[in-house]
């Protein structure tokens, strides 16, 4: 009788560096949980930078105003992707890959996309791999 390994299966972590730091970020409930809360509100805000309207609508308001507009979304921005590689890496990554970064928000923003793509591409890897195991076996029939 074969024994099946219940808790084997794909790979289900990705090693990350930031500088000096290494991590291996293991796609847990917690972890997925995180990621899409963050996926939310990072896309949330970029779509807001992005948004012809609301930046058309600014035009109206003072210099003052729509420099405290913008540096209120690039901050809240940069707020959450440092809290999220802080929590991930530890307490500092998350200024230290703003460093690396040259300072930039969205490329900030891009290596939590990073992140992601490999979450996505863990998940479509486990998929396959469940799929694989429980596809219907195709029956040959003998020709007459």
């Amino acid at each position: 009788m074969m024994t099946i390994n219940l808790a084997g299966g794909p790979k289900e972590y990705a090693e990350f560096r930031i500088g000096d730091r290494k991590a291996e970020l293991y796609f847990n409930d917690e972890l997925n949980l995180k990621i899409a809360n963050t996926r939310l509100s990072v896309g949330k805000r970029l779509d807001e930078l992005d948004d012809q309207k609301k930046m058309k609508a600014l035009d109206k308001k003072s210099v003052s105003d729509q420099r405290d507009y913008l540096d209120g979304l690039y901050k809240g921005l940069r707020e959450e992707l440092t809290g999220f590689f802080d929590e991930q890496f530890g307490e500092g990554a998350g200024a230290e890959l703003y460093k690396l970064t040259n300072k930039s928000t969205e490329r900030m923003s891009a290596a939590f996309f990073m992140v992601v793509k490999e979450y996505d591409e863990l998940r479509a890897a486990r998929d396959r791999y469940i799929s694989d195991l429980y596809k219907p076996k195709s029956r040959k029939t003998k020709k007459k």
